[in-house]
């Protein structure tokens, strides 16, 4: 997977978590709230395991690094 590709879809499941805790909160269904937050553990998941450098392969941390912090490599998104 691009390193885009998983940034995007670490962004994008934070949104949905967003969207489905306040819908939660406003409708009181409690299984919106837990789906919401799986939604973020899942994009955590993804950016753990593909937000990695193209050069050296260690992990990033951050999303909006324009450097690598290990090898110094310019990231391009």
């Amino acid at each position: 997977m691009k390193l885009k590709t998983a940034k995007n879809l670490l962004l994008l499941s934070c949104l949905i978590m967003a969207i489905l805790l306040v819908i939660c909160s406003v409708t009181k269904i409690l299984w919106l709230g837990y789906l919401g937050i799986a939604f973020v553990f899942a994009g955590a998941f993804i950016w753990i395991l593909f937000g990695r450098c193209p050069s050296c392969g260690r992990f990033l941390g951050k999303v909006d690094n324009k450097y690598c912090p290990h090898c110094g490599e310019r990231i391009e998104w």
